[in-house]
């Protein structure tokens, strides 16, 4: 257990690896089960470990940033009931420019990009076509049956990839009533739309 880590996402990680190891064990093999499904357990957890770091260690002082910032992010959503404008929590924490800069730079660090899309961007070549925008506003339609706190919490885990851990930090609830509401949005799509 990493700091930074959620226990809970790393159970449903090594759930993951359970389901896998029984889906591909084969009986005929000498090895038994529970050494199999270890095995695909701990390379599950490994996976999700690595994939959440990042590529190159910030700074302390970067990361006390980070903390102050992410801190006054939470505070302001309660207070204002929407997510904060940077310039909002800029003031909160009395940032200077030159730490807000530094903020912006923290955490475009933690985002992989792609080195297609980047060489695309470079070409001018737009990285959506028209199924994708077809795509977006069907979402966008749907989405418009869920009230602004469901359409918030659908949209920023299924199509900003955004962790309930995360979106809890942000909005100030616990994970717990996150994930209560997410289900509650999914099961009012699907009685809608299914």
């Amino acid at each position: 257990m990493r700091r930074g880590l959620d226990r809970a996402d790393l159970e449903q990680v090594g759930a993951i690896g359970l389901i896998k190891a029984a889906d591909r064990y084969d009986v005929l093999q000498s090895a038994p089960f529970e050494a199999y499904a270890w095995l695909l357990i701990v390379g599950e957890l490994m996976h999700y470990v690595r994939d959440s770091e990042r590529l190159l260690r910030a700074s302390r002082r970067a990361r006390d940033l980070e903390r102050r910032w992410a801190a006054a992010e939470r505070e302001l959503w309660t207070v204002l009931g929407r997510e904060p404008r940077e310039h909002d929590v800029a003031l909160r924490i009395r940032a200077t420019p030159a730490e807000v800069r530094e903020i912006r730079a923290y955490r475009a660090s933690s985002r992989v990009v792609s080195l297609e899309l980047a060489r695309d961007a470079e070409r001018g070549i737009a990285p959506y076509g028209i199924d994708d925008v077809l795509d977006r506003l069907t979402v966008e339609k749907i989405l418009e049956r869920l009230s602004p706190l469901q359409r918030q919490i659908v949209a920023s885990i299924h199509i900003d990839g955004v962790t309930v851990v995360e979106l809890a930090a942000r909005l100030g609830y616990s994970r717990r009533h996150v994930t209560r509401l997410h289900r509650r949005a999914i099961e009012r799509l699907r009685h809608e739309v299914g």
